[in-house]
This record gives structure tokens, C-alpha cells and sequence, in this order.
């Protein structure tokens, strides 16, 4: 048995060095990016925004936003005997950008690199709501 370099190493420091933290990589292994002094969820969304940015300056688009919350409601009938129906949030979406082209139409984007249900049924429920359909990069 090669023991040779231990000698010196207690059981407690042994327990203590196998409790060392090590960084966990993100679940969707996307790194996460400063710019300007924002931060970005992934290099695709950080290099989009470098993209809008640049659009927005000569003019391509107008009334860029980011990370813009879209309220989620569904009906609730608390009052059966007058049928009062109003809406309630249920959940929000919250789009990466939103912007608007020179002919006036609204885009409301989303970096992506992975899809997953609960992106998909929010993004179904927006356009269902409000008409609203998430363009994909």
C-alpha cells in the first residue's frame, strides 16, 4: 500500500477537503454574460441584445425593452349569481425583448436554446390571450 505524502494528513482534514464546494455547471450549460452592466442568461441572449442595440440606433426598430412581464389571467366567477366574470393572473411570461419595427408591428422575442413544457404552454397561452406570437432566435 503507497502511503508516501500522507503522513502528516488527518481523518478530519480529509472529511473537511471532501466538502469542498465545487461550481455546478447551469442546467442548460449556458454562461452568463455582463454587458454594460446588465446581465444576460447566455451568450445568445447578451449577443441578440448587441444586435437589437445596433438595430435600434440607425432606426430598424423603436422602444426596445428587456425582460418585459406579460401577465397571464384566466376567468374567475366568484359571484354565480350575478355571472360576474373577471380575470385573475395566474402566471407571467416574461419575454426577453420586445420591440417595434418601422411599420408599427409589436416582436416579442425569446433567446432560446432549449425549450422546454412550461416555455411552450406560457407562449401558447399569450397567443391565445393576446394575440401575441414569440419569435424564437
Amino acid at each position: 500500500m503507497s502511503t508516501r505524502g500522507w503522513e502528516g494528513v488527518t481523518a478530519s482534514q480529509l472529511k473537511s477537503a471532501g466538502q469542498a464546494k465545487v461550481a455546478k455547471p447551469s442546467k442548460y450549460r449556458n454562461v452568463k454574460v455582463t454587458i454594460d452592466g446588465q446581465r444576460f442568461d447566455s451568450k445568445r441572449e447578451a449577443e441578440y441584445w448587441l444586435l437589437l442595440k445596433e438595430r435600434a440606433r440607425t432606426g430598424e426598430i423603436n422602444s426596445l425593452e428587456r425582460q418585459v412581464p406579460f401577465a397571464l389571467c384566466a376567468p374567475d366567477r366568484t359571484d354565480d349569481e350575478h355571472q360576474n366574470e373577471r380575470n385573475v393572473i395566474v402566471a407571467t411570461y416574461v419575454a426577453d425583448y420586445s420591440f417595434f419595427d418601422r411599420a408599427g408591428k409589436r416582436h416579442v422575442v425569446d433567446a432560446k436554446g432549449h425549450r422546454n413544457k412550461m416555455y411552450a404552454l406560457k407562449c401558447k397561452w399569450l397567443f391565445l390571450q393576446d394575440g401575441i406570437e414569440v419569435e424564437e432566435v
